[in-house]
């Protein structure tokens, strides 16, 4: 399931426009990956950051494209761009912003708000999905894709997805949705999202495929699962990821939490000395027969407690911030990259390498990602991470589209020749 690719794989792998696409929320290009992979011919992108489209542009040069608010763009706008007509384009992708499904975030408390998200003030962010709906129902695709994080199907956002759903079947397609774990398809990373697929009612009927079906068209996950070690020990011997590696490890020992990283010879409390997660937190020893060790429950918590009963600090002084911090090892698939946790500014990022000492570089995140090995980033250093941290990972997407090329498009395409 898992494998490595290049940027000239995409370009030649698309070259052979198996299939038409377009793409909203663009971000960095991750989506575009996984559908140039399987050989999709992009037609038009959208993304409202510049910073994003310069990278997506880098990758991908040439994309007839529009860096403004989705709101601001219409079918009609698409069509003229790319000469397209309704009912013409074979698939549609969205990955509308999740901050307000986010399991980690504000919930519903923050839904119905003007707040600032990926740098801009913004309204109503949860409401984005129905813009892609309405540019839908304008072109009329044969098959919609929507992402999303997986809060997205939680009970205090059931009530949304439902809503998607039924709008969505309201111009004419047959809808699934379903949780995909990255590390259950190729990917070396346990990121869980949830994607919505629609195909239109007649493209349906005229390939005799019945809509009770359609749940089949997601792929059936695998037992073998990528690892960290399979996607980047290569990366030892690479000069730019050494340097990277050194920067990072010096960021973490100057930041004001670096002392919980690094230095502790023994756990800060005897009775967890000999306790397996805790073995080596230097980085040190082989954590191979851990499942990963938790910053937060092994070794912050028991700092502010230990240093509480002594009294050397305050009980209101306990801090929570590193919590959700994961040291996993080489083994297994990594935690799942995030906006900030990629970010060395912000160093109580929830993914550390497996070494425990840094979070990981530029070049480990692109692979972690499954993004191509020669992907090209553009921006500052914590621009880079916090934009692979918002992606699609490319190869559980692409074996997704695998699935719809299989079972839809090509049944289409052999039934108009």
């Amino acid at each position: 399931m898992y494998f490595q690719y290049n940027l000239d794989d995409l370009k030649q792998n698309s070259s052979q426009k198996k299939f038409s696409y377009i793409t909203f929320f663009a971000g960095g290009g991750g989506s575009s990956c996984g559908y140039k992979l399987a050989g999709g011919d992009v037609r038009y992108m959208n993304e409202f950051q510049q910073i994003h489209v310069d990278t997506y542009l880098k990758n991908f040069p040439d994309t007839v494209h529009e860096c403004k608010d989705i709101k601001q763009v219409t079918g009609k706008g698409i069509m003229e761009l790319t000469g397209l007509k309704p009912y013409e384009l074979d698939l549609l992708d969205g990955s509308p912003p999740c901050p307000p499904f986010s399991m980690a975030g504000t919930k519903r408390e923050g839904w119905e708000q003007e707040k600032v998200a990926y740098g801009m003030k913004q309204q109503n962010i949860e409401d984005l999905t129905w813009e892609q709906i309405r540019i839908a129902g304008e072109l009329k695709p044969k098959v919609i894709v929507c992402e999303n994080v997986k809060g997205l199907s939680m009970d205090y956002a059931r009530d949304h997805l439902n809503k998607m759903v039924r709008d969505f079947e309201a111009l004419g397609y047959s809808v699934v949705w379903k949780i995909m774990k990255g590390h259950e398809h190729g990917v070396p990373q346990k990121r869980e999202r949830v994607f919505m697929v629609g195909v239109r009612d007649d493209v349906l009927e005229a390939i005799g495929r019945p809509w009770m079906t359609l749940g089949s068209i997601f792929p059936e996950p695998s037992d073998q699962y990528a690892t960290i070690s399979q996607a980047i020990d290569d990366l030892a011997d690479d000069e730019e990821n050494i340097e990277d590696a050194k920067y990072l490890e010096q960021a973490m020992k100057d930041s004001s939490k670096g002392h919980w990283v690094h230095g502790f010879e023994k756990h800060p409390d005897e009775k967890f000395a000999n306790c397996t997660p805790c073995k080596g937190i230097d980085g040190v020893a082989d954590k191979e027969n851990m499942s990963y060790v938790s910053i937060g429950d092994h070794i912050v918590k028991p700092w502010f407690q230990e240093n509480i009963r002594l009294g050397h600090i305050p009980a209101e002084d306990e801090k929570h911030s590193y919590y959700m911090s994961r040291i996993v090892p080489k083994h297994l698939p990594a935690h799942s990259l995030t906006e900030q946790g990629c970010q060395p500014k912000f160093m109580g990022g929830n993914h550390f390498h497996y070494n425990g000492k840094r979070i990981y570089s530029p070049r480990e995140m692109v692979r972690l990602m499954s993004l191509p090995n020669d992907y090209q980033m553009t921006g500052d250093y914590n621009d880079k991470g916090a934009r692979i941290g918002l992606m699609v990972a490319p190869l559980c997407l692409y074996y997704l589209v695998e699935e719809i090329k299989k079972q839809i498009l090509e049944p289409w395409n052999t039934l108009q020749k």
